[in-house]
C-alpha cells in the first residue's frame, strides 16, 4: 500500500513519543534550525510553512495508466477512491456537497500545473474568492478553513489570485511505478508544477526573502542559551523518559502524559510550573482511571485496573524527581522552539487575519512551520495561538 503524507509530532512531543533518541533528535532538529536563521544552514535541512488550507488534494500522473488523476488521502486507502473523470467524482462522492465541488474544480484545472508526476497540496480557494475591506484595505480574501488569508489587488500576487479559479499550496511528492507503492517526500520542486492563469500554486517552502527571520548575535545567544538548558535537563531525563515508553497503550505514563500535555493546549495554558505540571499530572492520572473504572464492571476488570493504577502512582512518587525533570525537559524543548517560530512567523507573502464574526478581523500570523532535518520531518508550531483559533473559531470546511 502507498505511504502517505503520515501525522507529523510536535518537537517537544518527541522525548514523550520516542523516549531519550527523540530528544536527541528535537536538541539536532533546533540546532540546525538556530544555523539556518544565522546563514550557516547546510545540507540535509529544509523548511515549509504549514498553510490552513482544505482539503488535502493528491493529484498528478497515474504511473500505470498515464492518466491525470485528483483525491483526496483516500487515494491510499485499501480501497483506493482515485477520480480520473467527473463520474467518477459522482460516484465516489456524490454530485453535491463542497467536497464533491472541490474535487470537481480541482480535475477540470489541476491538469493545467500538475503535468507530471504526483504531488499533494492543501486546497486554497475554488470559486469562494471575496473582495472585502479590512483595517480601512481593499482585499481580495480566501478564508480555507481557520485564517482568513488577503491580498491587496493592485499588486501582482493579488491579480494573479483574482485571476484564478483555483488556489493550492503543494507540500509533498509522491514517487514510484505503482498507485499501491508511492513513497512520499516533501522534496517539491518549481519544475513539478506551473502557476498562473486559471490555477494559482505555490510551494510550501519557508522562503524569508527579507531577512526578518534572521538571528541577530544577541538573538543567537539567547537561543543558544535555551539549547543548552534543554540539553542539561534532557540528560537527567533521558533514562525516564526510556521507561515510560509504552507504544501509545491506554492509562499507560507516556500516553497519559501526550493527552495531559495536549490539555493545557486546549484549554489555552501555558504550562505552570513544574512542581504544578506535576501536581496536575497526578490529578490528571487519578481522574483517567476514575473514568476508566466507570467502563468496566466485573470485580476482576476493577481490580485489574486499582493494581495498574496503584503501581503507576508508586512508580512516580518512586521517581519523583526524575519524572519532574522530564516534565523540564519537555518545557525547555518548548521554550527553544517558541523563540524559533516567533521569528519565522513574522515571514508571510500574504496578510493573515481571523474573522471573530460580524466582519470582526484580526491580525494573525502562519499556522506553523515543518522542519525536514536528515529526511525526517517535524512540527514547529505556535500551539497557544493556533489551537487557541482551532477551538474558538468556528470552521468554514
Amino acid at each position: 500500500m502507498a505511504k502517505a503524507n503520515k501525522h507529523l509530532d510536535h518537537l517537544e512531543d518527541r522525548i514523550i513519543l520516542e523516549g531519550s533518541q527523540g530528544g536527541k533528535d528535537a536538541i539536532d532538529v533546533l540546532k540546525k534550525m538556530g544555523d539556518m536563521l544565522s546563514g550557516k544552514d547546510g545540507p540535509g535541512v529544509a523548511v515549509t510553512t504549514k498553510w490552513d488550507g482544505a482539503p488535502a488534494v493528491v493529484c498528478g500522473i497515474d504511473p500505470e495508466d498515464g492518466k491525470f488523476f485528483v483525491g483526496t488521502k483516500s487515494v491510499f486507502a485499501k480501497d483506493a477512491k482515485i477520480c480520473k473523470t467527473q463520474e467518477d467524482i459522482v460516484k465516489f462522492y456524490g454530485s453535491g456537497g463542497g467536497l464533491a465541488a472541490k474535487l470537481s474544480d480541482s480535475l477540470r484545472y489541476l491538469p493545467a500545473s500538475v503535468k507530471q508526476g504526483i504531488l499533494q497540496g492543501d486546497l486554497m480557494f475554488t470559486g469562494d474568492k471575496k473582495i472585502e475591506t479590512i483595517d480601512n484595505e481593499r482585499m481580495i480574501t480566501f478564508r480555507p478553513n481557520t485564517i482568513t488569508y488577503a491580498a491587496q489587488p493592485n499588486t501582482q500576487l493579488g491579480k494573479d489570485i483574482s485571476r484564478a479559479k483555483i488556489g493550492i499550496v503543494f507540500h509533498t511528492k509522491y514517487t514510484g511505478d505503482k498507485m499501491s507503492n508511492l513513497n512520499a517526500s516533501f522534496n517539491v520542486s518549481k519544475r513539478d508544477f506551473t502557476t498562473g492563469g486559471d490555477v494559482w500554486a505555490e510551494r510550501a517552502e519557508f522562503q524569508d526573502i527579507s531577512g526578518v527571520a534572521s538571528f541577530s548575535k544577541p538573538d543567537k545567544n539567547k537561543y543558544d542559551a535555551a539549547i543548552r538548558m534543554a540539553e542539561g535537563s534532557l540528560k537527567k531525563a533521558g533514562r525516564m523518559a526510556d521507561m515510560i515508553q509504552s507504544g501509545k497503550k491506554p492509562l499507560q505514563l507516556d500516553t497519559e502524559y501526550m493527552k495531559f500535555f495536549n490539555n493545557y493546549v486546549k484549554e489555552g495554558r501555558e504550562i505552570p510550573s513544574v512542581q504544578k505540571a506535576y501536581d496536575d499530572y497526578m490529578k490528571h492520572l487519578n481522574d483517567e482511571f476514575n473514568k476508566a473504572y466507570g467502563k468496566v464492571s466485573s470485580t476482576k476488570a476493577i481490580n485489574r485496573k486499582t493494581e495498574m493504577w496503584a503501581s503507576q502512582i508508586f512508580f512516580i512518587i518512586k521517581n519523583k524527581d526524575d519524572m519532574k525533570m522530564l516534565i523540564a525537559a519537555y518545557m525547555n524543548l518548548q521554550k527553544a522552539k517558541m523563540m524559533l517560530v516567533e521569528k519565522m512567523k513574522k515571514v508571510s507573502s500574504l496578510r493573515l487575519f481571523v474573522d471573530r464574526g460580524g466582519g470582526d478581523y484580526e491580525a494573525t500570523t502562519p499556522e506553523g512551520f515543518v522542519a525536514i532535518v536528515n529526511g525526517q520531518a517535524t512540527k514547529l508550531i505556535d500551539r497557544m495561538e493556533f489551537s487557541k483559533l482551532n477551538f474558538t473559531i468556528p470552521k468554514v470546511w
